[in-house]
Parts: structure tokens; C-alpha cells; sequence
């Protein structure tokens, strides 16, 4: 599995909001958690992580609503598209992360697993052969991510 950051441009429906950054596009994931779900009115979200500070706006910022204590989601002010999920906390840059559907070339990324597995719709099962981690293994999640996107331990 590639575990190296990617040049990457994208945006949002509308064109306002562009970026450009470099995220790990071979290490995606579906989260089932429902804030996703709400956020994004589907039964789930597919994102990939940027690479802490290579995320630049070429183009107009998003608009942010903080949906946790640990994040805010950006979207467009416009058209409404999500862009972004930003960590509050300088230290977690790391789990920022971009919409797949927001990416120029979506066909890019790869989706290597499923998150908050615990809150998936029973009749929503994509990618069903990959593995599942539930609400309750953020630790295991969290260092799976750190190894895959700071494998000097950074």
C-alpha cells in the first residue's frame, strides 16, 4: 500500500472555493459516524488525509461550522459543497482531511477501510470486503493513520 503524499487540486460545485494540497490518496476511508451522516445528508463520508500544512485556498475559504470538540467541517458558503474537515488543534493538522468528491480527479483515491462501522446503515455496504473499525477503536484508528501518514513518528 502507498503511504506517500500526492499533489492534489479540487473544490466545490460551484468553483468558489479551490484548493490545492497533497494528500495521501491511496489510504481513504468511508466514516459511517452520524455527523458525517448529517453533514453530508448521505450514509456516509469518503475522505483522504492531507499532509499537515500543504493545504492551501486558491480561491474563495470555506465556510466553517465546529461539529465537534476536536474539529471543524469547511464548506462552501455559496453552494454548499463540503470541502474539508480541519482539526481544532494545531498538533492534529496531521488528521486533516479533504472530501474525495471535492478532488479534481476523485478516480485518483483509494479507499483502504471503513470507519465508525458501528453507526453504518445496515442497507449501505460498499467496499464490504474491507476492514471495519467501530467508534469505540479510535486509538487503534488514530495510530493506524499516524503510521500510514508520519511513518518517521513525526
Amino acid at each position: 500500500m502507498e503511504h506517500h503524499p500526492t499533489p492534489v487540486t479540487g473544490g466545490c460545485l460551484c468553483g468558489r472555493v479551490r484548493y490545492r494540497a497533497e494528500v495521501f490518496l491511496h489510504n481513504g476511508y468511508i466514516c459511517h459516524c452520524t455527523i458525517c451522516q448529517r453533514s453530508t445528508g448521505q450514509p456516509a463520508e469518503i475522505t483522504v488525509l492531507i499532509k499537515a500544512g500543504t493545504l492551501t485556498y486558491t480561491g474563495d475559504t470555506p465556510k466553517y461550522y465546529q461539529s465537534s470538540p476536536d474539529g471543524k467541517r469547511g464548506f462552501c458558503a455559496e453552494c454548499g459543497s463540503r470541502i474539508v474537515w480541519q482539526a481544532l488543534r494545531a498538533e492534529d493538522d496531521w488528521l486533516t482531511n479533504v472530501t474525495v468528491g471535492s478532488l479534481d480527479h476523485p478516480e485518483d483515491a483509494r479507499v483502504t477501510r471503513h470507519i465508525c462501522a458501528d453507526t453504518q446503515l445496515s442497507w449501505y455496504d460498499p467496499c464490504a470486503d474491507l476492514p471495519k473499525l467501530v467508534a469505540d477503536q479510535a486509538d487503534l484508528l488514530v495510530a493506524t493513520l499516524r503510521a500510514e501518514v508520519q511513518p518517521d513518528g513525526a
